[in-house]
């Protein structure tokens, strides 16, 4: 997926998760790249859950991964959350990298193109 953002820019995509999964999720990138959250409203990126309408529901966020904070740490899930990144290869790894601090991450499969990165990834809560 090719988006009009700098290179700095990850777009995570999240599926097969509840609200507050995703939640957790955002939550978490927001913490660790806090130039995510300074261009949008907290709410910009939250949607009613999937069982309101019946019908899937795919959550996005687009990562600013140029500036770097701390993270959370163990954050937990309600149930395995399937997370797509796309971006910048490097910026696309660090998002990765600052996921597997809060959560257990398991590659699923990546799609590398000429100056882009598609991974999916199957997040679940690490256990304490």
């Amino acid at each position: 997926m090719s988006t009009p953002h700098s290179h700095t820019h990850v777009d995570v995509l999240l599926s097969a998760c509840e609200r507050k999964d995703a939640d957790a999720v955002f939550g978490t990138l927001e913490n660790v790249f806090p130039d995510t959250a300074a261009g949008r409203a907290p709410t910009t990126a939250r949607t009613p859950d999937a069982a309101v309408y019946g019908h899937p529901t795919v959550w996005s966020l687009d990562v600013d991964a140029a500036t770097h904070g701390a993270g959370p740490g163990p954050v937990p899930l309600g149930s395995p959350v399937t997370a797509d990144l796309s971006g910048d290869p490097h910026h696309v790894r660090e998002v990765e990298h600052a996921l597997s601090a809060s959560f257990r991450v398991q590659e699923r499969s990546s799609v590398s193109g000429d100056q882009e990165l598609d991974v999916r990834l199957r997040l679940t809560g690490l256990t304490l």
